[in-house]
């Protein structure tokens, strides 16, 4: 094998390697400059002890084209093959030689080009890119993604006489209000790209802090800022506001990351507090506007189910897709206007997806949201509302959706905590299995008691009554009634542990 950095048409360095005289490499027009060729053996060869090479060049005097060679070295190399071209062209050579504040745009591309490609720091952090590029979710081929463009000549916009879009009044163009930064723009008026650059300026002084007043409401029940949905005049006051600030230029600094945001967040002290009541806290600051305690929070209602599929082993963690449909009441379609909520429940992995993948029908959403306070679509909510009702823990007992996880969580405690000689050698380390996957802790002496003794009553009802024992399991009831009366009790626990209040709470 034979490689240059340059070779003439047709001279390529592999001419050089016969006996041929009219075949050789050549490197035509670019004489007098530095150049590179490398001829690898077929064959490693040479011995431990030293291996004397001998190396014949032949140059070819010619009147017509007197290009012999000049001054060369020669080298021999133990690298493994393919052996690396060294060198670099006469081009970059020049360059490199040239002072960086004398050298030419095009001197300094190049230069940066060639560096580019010779940097193995760099070859192993694009390797990393593309590794994480090729795991991207797919979309399926026949989905489209609406795109905005904006149009040649832009509309005109009116001031509505009394709201009456028949009663148009004077021409208005894109602008701010006075009292934040000025909007930049180009062209002769602002679009809509202007507006999302303008609202993302890190000199913007309420992005930033809407956003992490945000974060801090989720995490604490309620913002710096109270009034979320309102930073005016008219909205509350923060009571950090130099918390406040810090979090907002941190946010900035840190390119936007929310994850950066919220690792800071959950490391602090603040956060790490426990949530139980402080009496001397009660007069002093009843509402915890001073976060001298954690706050006891209900999770979203799109994570309810997720919670129940996670403790089951069922949650498809895939990121990315269509909308699906989870099961649900079979009643609730027919209560929609004409019958017009047509539900197909969705199959397979589908069947097991986040909440936030929910399909959200506007005329008939789905219940489970509703009834744990999950916003509609009408509108945008700052803030949601959070209630504590009878109805909520009839759907954590009753809903198909959470009662196939208390099934899969019951089949996934037989399956994981092997059965002794006795089904009582397995029931304590089952029931403290169970009890870790459902509330992540583990259980303390009487809350086992409790649990042993809700098992051992369930497991006598279904020896008792096989056919509703083998209903409460589903089709892959095991053959043994014994067995199958053992996992419909562990089916009932760990409907129980779901239905449990500290299991959709955050302490």
């Amino acid at each position: 094998a034979a490689r240059a950095d340059f070779s003439q048409d047709k001279f390529t360095p592999d001419k050089a390697l016969n006996d041929k005289p009219g075949e050789f490499w050549a490197i035509a027009p670019q004489f007098g400059q530095r150049h590179v060729a490398v001829f690898e053996a077929e064959m490693a060869f040479g011995e431990a002890g030293g291996t004397k090479l001998t190396i014949t060049l032949d140059q070819a005097y010619n009147k017509q084209q007197p290009h012999n060679l000049g001054r060369f070295r020669l080298s021999a190399s133990t690298a493994t093959r393919p052996v690396p071209l060294e060198g670099i062209p006469a081009a970059i050579a020049a360059a490199a030689n040239t002072p960086a504040d004398s050298r030419t745009p095009a001197q300094a591309k190049e230069l940066a080009d060639f560096y580019r490609g010779i940097d193995p720091e760099l070859a192993r952090l694009s390797k990393a890119i593309a590794e994480h590029e090729a795991k991207r979710p797919k979309l399926p081929e026949d989905r489209k993604a609406q795109a905005v463009r904006e149009i040649a000549q832009p509309r005109t916009t009116h001031l509505l006489q009394r709201g009456d879009f028949l009663s148009p009044g004077d021409a208005v163009l894109p602008g701010v209000p006075a009292v934040l930064p000025p909007l930049v723009y180009a062209k002769e008026q602002a679009t809509r790209l202007d507006l999302a650059r303008w609202l993302v300026d890190p000199s913007h002084p309420l992005t930033a802090r809407v956003a992490v007043n945000r974060d801090w409401q989720q995490l604490f029940g309620r913002g710096i800022v109270l009034t979320s949905d309102d930073f005016g005049k008219q909205g509350d006051p923060p009571s950090h506001p130099e918390l406040l600030d810090w979090l907002a230029r941190r946010l900035v600094d840190k390119s936007w990351s929310r994850k950066t945001l919220l690792r800071t967040i959950l490391a602090s002290a603040a956060y790490q507090q426990s949530s139980a009541p402080r009496p001397d806290l009660a007069t002093i600051d009843p509402e915890n506007v001073l976060v001298a305690r954690q706050a006891r929070r209900r999770v979203e209602a799109e994570l309810i189910r997720d919670l129940a599929l996670a403790a089951s082993g069922q949650l498809v963690e895939r990121i990315g897709g269509p909308s699906v449909r989870p099961p649900q009441p079979a009643e609730y379609a027919r209560l929609t206007y004409a019958n017009s909520a047509r539900w197909v429940e969705s199959a397979g992995a589908d069947r097991y997806r986040r909440g936030v993948y929910t399909f959200f029908q506007r005329t008939s959403p789905y219940p489970m949201l509703m009834t744990f306070d999950s916003p509609d679509s009408n509108e945008c909510t700052a803030r949601r509302q959070v209630s504590n009702t009878p109805l909520q823990a009839l759907t954590l007992w009753n809903d198909p959706a959470l009662f196939e996880a208390a099934q899969a969580l019951g089949r996934r405690t037989v399956e994981e905590v092997s059965n002794g000689d006795e089904p009582a050698d397995s029931a304590r380390p089952r029931a403290e299995h169970l009890f870790r996957l459902g509330l992540g802790r583990v259980p303390s002496q009487s809350e086992l008691d409790d649990l042993l003794a809700l098992y051992q009553t369930q497991r006598q009802l279904a020896l008792q009554n096989e056919i509703a024992a083998r209903q409460s399991i589903g089709p892959d009831a095991p053959a043994s009634a014994v067995e199958a009366a053992e996992l419909a009790a562990w089916i009932a626990v760990g409907r129980a542990i779901l239905n449990l209040d500290e299991f959709i709470h955050r302490e």
